[in-house]
């Protein structure tokens, strides 16, 4: 396959998904094994140690392990012929998941055409190059430039997110079923194989692209056009989380009605929200599939921070967003 367009494709990584960004890993090469001009495609890799919300329990697992893990996967990416940036955070500093995408977004979105989110609990589909390839010619001629892509995924929640949801998932309803969220393959936070998604979407003999007019996000295989980013749709410097949450918004405050995101109905991608390797490693815890309820309170804490400032900016009221030292005075105080 040759590109035609450029992309990037970033992904931050934090310590304790270090087991599961192998398999990451496997789903980048199972999608970029087979573009000719590799130089199409920027891979851009943050590994994060920082400690400022976790600790990292060092009887586990060093520090010296965790970046050995880290650049075997970099090395499989170069192997294939790719150039990967690396960045580590190595000392204990307030820089996230929020805080990666929003610099990848302005700092590419004027080498390439699209900055591609990756996750490190998701697969991107095999064929996502080809299906952006070819929506590129569809926006081309109809001049459309500034719109947002994502894949299907399976059952998500409530019917709202049904037009992101895969023909073959439609139908199943959809249970909160408490711990075992990641038993339930039909539903989008369980692990599903790689090789199960792939003869999946080896069925499809051509792309079932649809368009919608509102936002409907959920982080993981995202794709981003570059005029979308330089008309000013980034995730705010208010959220110090939520990142997902914060575009959408700024999304729909600056295209408003003009809004276009679409969804390649037809092309299954995998989310695993609730991996059993998604949040290892962490000192004095014990939550490897990462339930919000059974993580640190410092954690707890800055999440709630970022739902406030999303409060705020949904609102016109005039509160004062809460920033990392507004975070660090309250937990200082306890």
């Amino acid at each position: 396959m040759k590109l035609i367009n450029k992309y990037v494709i970033g992904t931050h990584v934090m310590f304790y998904e270090i087991e599961m960004y192998k398999e990451f890993i496997d789903g980048l090469v199972n999608m970029l094994t087979d573009v000719e001009n590799k130089s199409n495609v920027y891979i851009d890799l943050c590994f994060n140690m920082s400690e400022e919300l976790e600790k990292i329990d060092t009887e586990q697992i060093t520090k010296n392990m965790l970046m050995t893990k880290f650049m075997a996967g970099v090395s499989r990416i170069e192997k294939l012929g790719y150039k990967v940036k690396t960045r580590v955070v190595e000392k204990n500093e307030f820089y996230f998941h929020s805080d990666y995408r929003r610099d990848l977004n302005y700092n590419y979105c004027k080498k390439v055409d699209y900055v591609m989110w990756g996750e490190t609990d998701s697969f991107f589909p095999k064929e996502a190059l080809l299906s952006l390839e070819t929506l590129s010619q569809y926006t081309n001629q109809n001049n459309i430039h500034r719109y947002i892509t994502c894949f299907a995924d399976r059952k998500m929640w409530d019917d709202s997110w049904d037009d992101t949801v895969h023909p073959k998932y439609l139908d199943v309803k959809f249970v909160d079923d408490g711990d075992k969220q990641h038993l339930n393959l039909n539903q989008a936070k369980s692990p599903l194989p790689l090789e199960t998604m792939n003869e999946i979407n080896s069925e499809v003999d051509e792309f079932d692209i649809r368009m919608i007019n509102y936002p409907k996000i959920d982080g993981s295989c995202l794709v981003i056009s570059s005029d979308l980013i330089k008309y000013g749709v980034n995730i705010p410097p208010c959220m110090i989380y939520n990142d997902d949450h914060g575009i959408s918004i700024m999304a729909q405050k600056l295209v408003g009605k003009d809004y276009k995101q679409f969804i390649v109905k037809n092309l299954l991608k995998v989310h695993a929200r609730r991996h059993p390797k998604k949040r290892l490693y962490v000192l004095e815890e014990n939550n490897p599939n990462s339930y919000d309820n059974k993580k640190n309170n410092k954690f707890n804490q800055f999440k709630e921070l970022s739902d406030r400032n999303i409060q705020t900016l949904l609102t016109a009221n005039e509160k004062k967003f809460y920033e990392y030292k507004d975070f660090k005075k309250m937990t200082e105080k306890k």
